[in-house]
């Protein structure tokens, strides 16, 4: 009987041993990407992790997110608990609704790119949700699509949150910083857009004091070539949606993105992005 279970145990390790052998990573990636661009709502909170002056800053948040028309409402639970935002403000605008929760202890509404809004912050507002990782992952499909299959790797399962996840890593062959050229009516925004990296990134690299600098034409910058030089991605195993991202430059983790309690095409109505909502506080 002893020698029977032995081997039974050992036939169920070679059956895990082999089904692990056979993950596909890339398959796990590309449907992710096909699933989160069918996602049209969401309700989650997240810890965000984002280095500031050299060192990682923690800002635990709740969303609400639509897509189309695209809509976020924000509530902070660290580390000034009870702030608030809404955007757009208002329908048909390009402005975001702030409530502070310190001085002036007013909302405000201001343009989402200002610095006042962008203030220790690596992403936009339009950051928001899924849309953004899955365009950075498109364009790096593109770009090494014939490298793909040793770019990416799979590093094995684990729980997350309560659900099972593969976790992949995603290292781009040559990482570097190099030369970018300002064309004329460029931006910070339009260049990271255009290059698929980050704006906060290219502002850190040439010492600029604001997201909004006004750039010359001809005006040289240096920039990454990548994102980043190493991504890790938690991805749920049932759902396919990325529940922790993280990216590594050349000084170590520049960004780490952690998702909790998702929600997944929650029924969101007009009420979760008015500013008329008797739950908040504008």
């Amino acid at each position: 009987m002893e020698q029977t279970n032995r081997g039974f145990l050992l036939w169920i390790y070679c059956l895990s041993f082999l089904s692990a052998q056979t993950v596909e990573p890339l398959q796990i990636l590309n449907t992710m990407i096909e699933r989160t661009g069918t996602l049209q709502t969401l309700r989650y909170e997240l810890k965000k992790y984002e280095r500031i002056q050299g060192k990682l800053l923690l800002e635990h948040m709740r969303f609400k997110l639509r897509r189309a028309p695209f809509a976020v409402y924000g509530y902070q639970i660290s580390p000034r608990k009870g702030v608030e935002v809404l955007y757009p403000a208002d329908p048909n605008t390009d402005r975001i609704l702030v409530k502070p929760n310190t001085f002036p202890y007013i909302s405000l509404t201001l343009d989402p790119h200002s610095d006042i809004v962008l203030e220790n912050q690596h992403q936009t507002i339009r950051a928001v949700g899924y849309d953004q990782t899955r365009s950075l992952l498109i364009a790096a499909r593109e770009r090494y699509r014939s490298e793909l299959s040793r770019l990416v790797k799979y590093e094995g399962s684990l729980i997350w949150d309560g659900h099972k996840c593969h976790k992949l890593i995603l290292q781009p062959p040559n990482y570097q910083i190099q030369n970018y050229t300002v064309k004329a009516g460029e931006d910070l925004f339009s260049i990271a857009e255009k290059l698929h990296v980050s704006w906060y990134k290219i502002m850190e690299l040439n010492g600029l004091k604001s997201p909004t600098t006004t750039l010359k034409s001809g005006q040289v910058l240096k920039v990454p070539s990548d994102y980043g030089k190493l991504i890790r991605v938690i991805i749920d195993a049932e759902r396919y949606i990325p529940l922790m991202l993280e990216v590594e430059d050349e000084l170590g983790v520049y960004e780490r993105y952690e998702y909790y309690s998702v929600e997944v095409d929650p029924a969101l109505t007009e009420k979760d992005f008015s500013r008329n909502n008797p739950e908040y506080k504008f």
